[in-house]
């Protein structure tokens, strides 16, 4: 087998040739070395069909057949048949359009050739040929557009089902509410942890997902933003979550620092330690139960704030036990059976805060005092009241709770009826103080 290369050198050789003998108007040995040129050429096409030299040398070929036939110079001996140069180079135009595959010049080509050449012109082998492999290029045309519709139809399909998709996880991330780590409060705070957890759910989910296509804009900026917020949550939450802690933090230390400040009573004995009021710290109690699921455990924050309210109820109940030992009763400025009177409604509303309490001293340290008083009987604003009555002040020393002993104040009043006789007779607490055993005598 000889070697394609080598044989396309001689072609081009033949064909430099040819084109000398044209130009110097030698057309008949011209139209020989192209033959020869022209068999070399589909000698190495059989064995390089796709070899770029070959496609280049069929072009010069058949372009310079094209100027031979111009002039009325028949190109292919044996085929031509003495045919007239008119349909000879009409033949050309309509071979050119084939090999460039393009059909609509093709069969305008045709067309052509048989509305100028009628008769014998018409069946001749070449036409025939021709003709044949129009055909082959419309089915080869018919089978592209199928291909093209089919592919332009899955396209769409493909593109339809992409948008619907991206339409979907649109609709996903939507679903998830806002968060940011940035609440000021527990409950917020608490369910933005919650929208936290989902999302990263919902994104690790999406990374999965093959799109056909490209994805909406849309889409993509809701992935980017809650993958962003995502990825700031955790430092927000902290911070959040400590800010709020600080809070607390700063009004225990507040508490701190006014005890701290507060020492004129250790060298006057007639001065009393301040404290922590009860309500307060369980105020503070609440608040630091309320923060404590936003913590990790042993969080320095929390921490820190457990520590700062151990440090208070410490200093509070050493500053009570202090007070308790300065608390001491008034003088009784009521004797007989109005202190009498007075001690036991005292004593019996005692009984209804403090079940177990056991009175070991009591006295009325205040004067009996009378009062006037006029209002609405209620909110409907339909009669007027008047009332006169009694008010004094009872101390009360008690044991409690075991060990526990206290000074309850309390308030007692009694009515006076219109015609001067006293009707009922009741009591409340005031005040409770620690006091000390000792203190009771």
């Amino acid at each position: 087998m000889e070697d394609p290369k080598k044989l396309m050198q001689e072609a081009s050789g033949y064909l430099r040739k040819a084109e000398n003998n044209m130009f110097g108007g030698k057309n008949h040995e011209a139209v020989e070395l192209l033959t020869t040129a022209d068999e070399l050429t589909e000698k190495a096409a059989q064995q390089v069909p796709d070899d770029f030299q070959v496609k280049s040398l069929r072009q010069k070929i058949e372009k310079m057949r094209k100027d031979l036939e111009r002039k009325g110079i028949a190109t292919r001996p044996g085929n031509g048949g003495g045919l007239p140069f008119e349909v000879e180079a009409q033949l050309g135009h309509i071979r050119e359009s084939i090999l460039s595959k393009d059909l609509s010049r093709a069969k305008r080509e045709l067309d052509n050739y048989y509305a100028r050449f009628a008769g014998p012109h018409t069946d001749i082998p070449q036409i025939k040929e021709m003709h044949m492999q129009i055909q082959v290029l419309e089915k080869d045309a018919e089978a592209a557009e199928i291909r093209k519709a089919s592919e332009k139809l899955a396209l769409a399909e493909s593109l339809s089902a992409n948008e619907a998709l991206c339409h979907e996880w649109e609709a996903e991330f939507r679903s998830i509410p806002y968060f940011g780590g940035t609440a000021h409060n527990v409950p917020g705070l608490l369910d933005e942890k919650q929208y936290f957890i989902k999302a990263k759910e919902v994104i690790e989910l999406y990374s999965k997902v093959k799109f056909s296509a490209e994805k909406s804009i849309t889409l993509e900026n809701f992935a980017r933003d809650v993958a962003q917020r995502i990825n700031e949550f955790e430092a927000n939450f902290d911070q959040t979550a400590a800010e709020m802690a600080g809070e607390i933090l700063r009004d225990i230390e507040e508490s701190i620092d006014f005890l701290n400040r507060d020492t004129a009573w250790v060298h006057q004995p007639e001065l009393k330690p301040h404290f922590t009021g009860r309500r307060e710290l369980e105020a503070f109690g609440s608040r630091i139960d309320e923060i404590q699921p936003l913590f990790d455990e042993n969080a320095a924050p929390f921490e820190k704030l457990k520590h700062a309210y151990s440090q208070l109820l410490s200093m509070n109940e050493e500053r009570k036990a202090a007070r308790s030992k300065r608390i001491t009763m008034r003088p009784a400025v009521v004797a007989g059976p109005e202190a009498d009177e007075a001690i036991r409604v005292a004593g019996e509303a005692l009984l209804k805060s403090h079940p177990d309490a056991k009175v070991l001293k009591a006295s009325v340290v205040k004067e009996w005092e009378q009062k006037r008083t006029e209002n609405w009987l209620d909110n409907t604003r339909t009669q007027w009241v008047v009332r006169n009555f009694l008010e004094t002040s009872v101390e009360l020393a008690a044991q409690y709770n075991g060990s526990n002993h206290s000074l309850f104040c309390m308030h007692v009043q009694k009515d006076i009826n219109n015609d001067g006789t006293y009707g009922r007779i009741s009591s409340h607490l005031m005040f409770e103080e620690m006091m000390a055993a000792e203190n009771i005598s």
